[in-house]
């Protein structure tokens, strides 16, 4: 049980969803399992629901569990657990795998708030302070803050080599998508932690953690729906 308890949620995560992929593919290799989408969903919602009564991971991934397996019962097929599962495993691998330790510097971050202001026509503003109950004209364009406060505090200098050290908090309004698609493409992961209400009037609050290690599920890029 010690064991379990020292285990980081990052690791956890990536043990729970590779080894309910790999557990799926052996029941269609061995022609237990039928090959197609439904069979498998069903699959992957029963075999949720025999690790939280197995107790086979540790506690930091059961709200990630018992939300999966209250969808299930809500939604059956619906909730596309195998798609979900395959776009989970393949961010993790990518960006957060067991083996990762490239650091976020505050470069990296400045340079992605750079591409969405260039090339996206984003208004990225990062120069202030964010207060309780703060607003922004951004004059209907898509915008991103990030708190000048915090552009100092959770790195651990400050020059642009600096290293993210604490959960950095991004303010979003208007294309999600494309915040979380630019995201991953500097290598950065993003977890929400809502849609619409933050500190921020219009805008939606998002973490990003050192490392991408981080305490919570990210957001999955829109573009891992698109079949190749």
């Amino acid at each position: 049980m010690s064991e379990k308890k020292s285990v980081q949620y990052y690791q956890e995560i990536q043990r729970v969803i590779n080894a309910a992929l790999g557990d799926l593919q052996e029941s269609k290799d061995s022609g237990r399992l039928p090959k197609n989408p439904v069979s498998a969903n069903h699959f992957l919602i029963r075999w949720v629901t025999t690790a939280i009564k197995s107790q086979r991971f540790a506690h930091c991934v059961a709200g990630d569990l018992k939300t999966w397996q209250k969808e299930g019962r809500t939604k059956g097929t619906g909730t596309e657990l195998p798609t979900r599962f395959e776009h989970y495993s393949r961010l993790y691998g990518e960006l957060a795998s067991v083996e990762n330790t490239k650091s976020i510097t505050k470069e990296a971050i400045l340079a992605w708030g750079e591409f969405l202001e260039e090339e996206k026509e984003w208004c990225v503003t990062t120069e202030y302070e964010v207060l309780p109950k703060a607003s922004l004209f951004s004059d209907g364009d898509h915008s991103l803050i990030i708190c000048s406060t915090q552009l100092e505090s959770c790195f651990d200098g400050e020059d642009d080599s600096a290293e993210l050290v604490k959960p950095l908090t991004c303010y979003v309004r208007g294309n999600h998508h494309e915040f979380i698609e630019s995201a991953y493409e500097h290598g950065l992961m993003v977890h929400k932690r809502s849609d619409y209400k933050s500190k921020v009037k219009y805008h939606g609050e998002y973490l990003i953690f050192p490392r991408n290690h981080s305490l919570q599920l990210a957001e999955t890029p829109f573009s891992f729906n698109v079949k190749k």
